[in-house]
């Protein structure tokens, strides 16, 4: 089995926004769902992508292919960028925005951010998502970063334990405050590694 890894391009928007919304488990959805008229949370991912305004754009995304098809992605970004712009405040209402507060105003500061990653489950466990967080901290150390942080629920233990086999470590707690389109308790942690 031969994996391509590479930065995701605009013909890729609609699958790296797929990816992006499962990782996300229900955040995007929380945030985006009944928005404009007729347009899906996907879509509205989907139609940030290809934007094409960093850092949400398909650059920030390195993609893993097989045969052609995106079976997994990493998006990430300097981290100073994980927070609430002007163009969020205006885009989303109060209430929606001020659950996430603490969740935007949280980050490793001079630390590179993992936003999101996210592999395929018939895919899942074949060192995929490892190669992809490899590539990350690789991307991350070339723009001169040391530290590559992100953001994980509290109680999704098989992705904290994932990720501290890849050298990450708890740094901080978030309160995030239970919602039924997001199905975790006990808020998010931050966890950081060294490159």
């Amino acid at each position: 089995m031969h994996v391509n890894y590479k930065q995701g391009t605009q013909a890729d928007c609609q699958r790296i926004a797929e990816l992006d919304y499962i990782a996300s488990e229900g955040v995007v959805e929380y945030l985006f769902h009944d928005l404009i008229p007729d347009c899906s949370a996907l879509q509205l991912l989907c139609n940030g992508l290809k934007q094409d305004v960093y850092p949400h754009t398909f650059r920030s995304a390195i993609v893993a292919e097989l045969d052609e098809n995106i079976i997994g992605m990493a998006l990430s970004y300097p981290a100073h960028y994980h927070c609430i712009t002007d163009q969020l405040e205006n885009f989303l209402s109060a209430d929606r925005l001020e659950r996430f507060r603490e969740f935007y105003s949280s980050r490793v500061e001079g630390s590179y951010f993992l936003d999101a990653i996210c592999v395929d489950k018939p895919h899942q466990g074949l060192g995929i998502g490892q190669s992809l967080l490899h590539h990350t901290k690789e991307k991350a150390g070339n723009e001169g970063y040391s530290e590559l942080s992100l953001i994980v629920f509290a109680d999704n233990s098989r992705a904290i334990n994932f990720y501290e086999k890849q050298g990450f470590n708890a740094v901080k707690s978030i309160t995030l405050e239970p919602h039924p389109l997001i199905p975790h308790k006990g808020g998010c942690l931050i966890m950081r590694a060294e490159i």
